[in-house]
């Protein structure tokens, strides 16, 4: 479970005033920002909608317009709440997924009559975690399907697509606090303009 530091505490402090103080337009820091800040979080933590219920989003909502509050007083909690929650079910996706791939592609019904909205940016949210594994079903069978149209063989679906989650997983036990300041922090860097980021030290080091 990741939490902030106070480093990063102070970091969002700094931000919040440069931003505040140095952007050419000085837009206010209010509920209308905290509620663009809130949408746009949400759409970098989970674009396709595969990780979140609806209950979690009711849970969320409740933060929507407290944003501009939070990073005026320095506090980190509500937005690592929800990075926290999209980790454990991106976790726990991977877990189905491997689970799932490990009894064969060919344990898998290709005869049901079903849909999978493929766009799902503006798809409602699953109502509540057995959905998500439906959704998840259906997901991985459609992966699992492109890649038979494609004329990929079982064995060689099952080592492609075991491979590929097993990196994903790997990478997703490397994310670091700093990893979720940077996304956050950038949420809100971004309501005040697309081409305005914060990059973590290590980050900007590396870039």
């Amino acid at each position: 479970y990741l939490q902030p530091d106070r480093d990063q505490m102070i970091a969002s402090l700094n931000v919040v005033e440069l931003l505040k103080r140095h952007h050419y337009s000085k837009p206010p820091l209010d509920d209308a920002r905290s509620r663009k800040m809130y949408a746009g979080y949400l759409k970098m933590l989970d674009p396709a909608r595969v990780y979140f219920t609806a209950t979690d989003i009711q849970e969320f909502n409740r933060w929507e317009t407290q944003f501009d509050d939070f990073l005026k007083s320095g506090n980190l909690k509500p937005g690592y709440a929800m990075y926290n929650r999209q980790l454990s079910r991106q976790d726990q996706y991977l877990d189905y997924a491997l689970e799932k791939l490990s009894k064969g592609v060919d344990a898998i019904d290709f005869t049901l009559t079903e849909t999978f909205e493929t766009d799902r940016e503006k798809a409602p949210w699953a109502a509540d975690e057995e959905a998500l594994k439906d959704l998840w079903r259906k997901r991985l069978k459609d992966q699992i399907l492109r890649l038979k149209i494609a004329n990929k063989e079982p064995k060689a679906i099952e080592e492609l697509l075991t491979k590929r989650y097993k990196n994903q997983k790997k990478r997703l036990q490397q994310t670091r606090s700093e990893d979720v300041f940077q996304t956050y922090i950038n949420a809100f860097a971004q309501t005040y303009d697309p081409h305005t980021t914060y990059l973590s030290p290590d980050n900007a080091e590396n870039f």
